[in-house]
């Protein structure tokens, strides 16, 4: 099975700083960058007329986007038959108790709070590579 992951971010600095951290643990799979959940919705459509092998193995969602945000999105993730088993992690600002019950009541698999350090990111990443990746 062909590993792929779905990230969903719509600042550029993180998608650039997350996309180097997984490069940093020379992880060279398929990375697909979503700027908003609408996009991400878009691209679930297009897979389910064609292969389930093209799913994401795991989905990394912030959760304040424009249009869909990620709480939205794994609402639907969640709902769909198709790809409610796939991990999702929420990778976002917040640092609320409230927002992490919330995901993890609706079927996030984890709630992280992005790090203010690279080297921290490249922890992050390589935990998430060693479990899902």
């Amino acid at each position: 099975m062909r590993k792929s992951i779905w990230i969903a971010d719509d600042d550029p600095d993180d998608r650039m700083i997350i996309k180097e951290a997984f490069e940093e643990n020379d992880y060279f799979e398929t990375i697909n960058f979503f700027e908003d959940g609408e996009k991400v919705l878009k691209k679930i459509n297009e897979v389910k007329n064609k292969s389930f092998l093209d799913y994401p193995s795991l989905f990394i969602l912030d959760l304040n986007m424009p249009r869909v945000n990620g709480l939205e999105l794994l609402t639907i993730i969640k709902k769909n038959v198709n790809i409610k088993d796939i991990p999702v992690i929420i990778l976002t600002t917040s640092k609320s108790n409230q927002d992490k019950e919330k995901v993890m009541k609706l079927g996030a698999t984890d709630f992280i709070t992005k790090p203010f350090s690279f080297n921290l990111l490249c922890k992050i990443t390589k935990g998430l590579i060693e479990k899902y990746g």
